[in-house]
């Protein structure tokens, strides 16, 4: 059966559409939010969107997102009039067809039952169609607790939640996570779950807990005994599963390098080295960094410096030249906002984007997806300034 979403703007909107549909098993189902549909949406169903045009949001930009990650969905743009619409844009937006609202019903009617053949034909062509995705995967790690791993791990997921792309968080962390508890949700079923009751592995996104803006976590089991069960083959199992349904990974690994931390940096196309100005946190994430080139996964490893602040004798050149390499990212120490954030169950990058955080954790995530965003180097730029300036004779 073809699933039927629509953003409920207003009164009058909800009435003309479900008049349109005169065929009472597609009820359209009404959410509150672009989100929401994100969250609904899945890669094998079929489904029909109506997106409204709205100033809160890129209808277009939406659209094209929609079409990309759920090919199956048939995707309508609803606009009042002609005016409104840029059909050019709707047409790279892959929109199936535009709906306008002003026209008579007879005609909407028209273009709904087209759309709803469409899709319906789409499931007669592909019943065997399933996602080909190849996600992402994104370790973060640390040999001691309280470095910010978690923190990292879970805004990371929120941001490329922001972006309406499908997440998942694996923790890794299987005796005592906290994944669960830093996005305020209770998880029914865990890994251990999965593990007991899916051994074949096919299933694996029917235990995982649903958050929002399409992000789910593969919360840690509810009692520490229950992680002796979890064996590196398992965790391999997961990221395989994961991978094909997902855009992105994010894997919060616990601090004990055994077998299923070892097993998730083998499987990762980044390692996030988290550390802080602390000089025995700076020697065990030295021992994490040459442990990891040591296994041949020092070219996927990147340090990151929270709580970035001023501290007596140290300086960024200095973790630097103690880690031997160069710092990927900096995130400054702002302790209260963190704790608040915390406390809440809500990333720091939801409740407060506009935070130096939040910007440096967004800067991450897009260098992280996309390796060829660099941030310019230091050196390079100063030197281009002053040769620009002597060319020109201007200071």
């Amino acid at each position: 059966m073809v699933k039927v979403y629509a953003i409920a703007q207003n009164d009058a909107l909800i009435s003309i559409l479900d008049k349109g549909i005169e065929d009472p098993a597609y009820q359209v189902n009404w959410v509150s939010s672009v989100s929401t549909i994100m969250e609904k949406l899945q890669a094998d169903d079929h489904s029909i969107v109506y997106l409204p045009f709205a100033p809160s949001y890129d209808v277009y930009g939406i659209c094209e997102k929609i079409t990309k990650q759920y090919p199956l969905t048939t995707t309508l743009l609803v606009f009042h009039s002609e005016e409104e619409v840029d059909m050019k844009r709707a047409i790279r937006s892959g929109a199936s067809d535009v709906i306008f609202l002003a026209t008579p019903l007879t005609k909407i009617r028209e273009d709904i039952k087209h759309a709803i053949a469409k899709s319906e034909k789409k499931m007669s062509q592909q019943p065997q169609m399933k996602s080909t995705k190849n996600a992402k995967v994104i370790t973060v790690s640390s040999t001691k607790g309280g470095v910010g791993k978690t923190t990292v791990a879970v805004n990371l997921a929120a941001s490329y939640g922001k972006k309406m792309q499908k997440v998942a968080v694996i923790d890794l962390d299987l005796q005592f996570g906290d994944v669960a508890l830093f996005m305020d949700v209770k998880p029914k079923r865990t890994i251990y779950d999965w593990i007991k009751e899916d051994r074949a592995g096919k299933q694996i996104e029917s235990f995982m807990t649903p958050y929002k803006n399409g992000i789910s976590i593969l919360a840690a089991p509810q009692r520490p005994e229950f992680a002796e069960v979890i064996t590196g083959d398992y965790v391999r199992k997961a990221i395989h599963s994961l991978k094909q349904q997902y855009d992105v990974v994010i894997i919060d690994a616990s601090s004990n390098m055994d077998e299923t931390v070892i097993v998730a940096l083998e499987n990762s196309d980044h390692i996030l080295a988290m550390t802080y100005m602390d000089l025995p946190t700076l020697k065990n994430s030295k021992l994490l960094v040459d442990t990891l080139d040591s296994l041949q996964m020092g070219d996927r490893t990147k340090v990151v410096l929270n709580r970035n602040m001023k501290v007596k004798g140290m300086k960024t050149e200095t973790v630097e030249k103690v880690m031997g390499r160069e710092i990927f990212m900096t995130i400054p120490a702002m302790e209260k906002l963190m704790v608040t954030a915390v406390n809440e169950g809500k990333p720091v990058t939801y409740s407060n984007p506009r935070s130096q955080v939040s910007k440096k954790i967004f800067q991450m995530a897009e260098t992280l997806y996309n390796p060829e965003v660099r941030k310019p180097n230091k050196r390079n730029k100063k030197q281009k300034v002053k040769h620009v300036a002597h060319a020109g004779g201007h200071a």
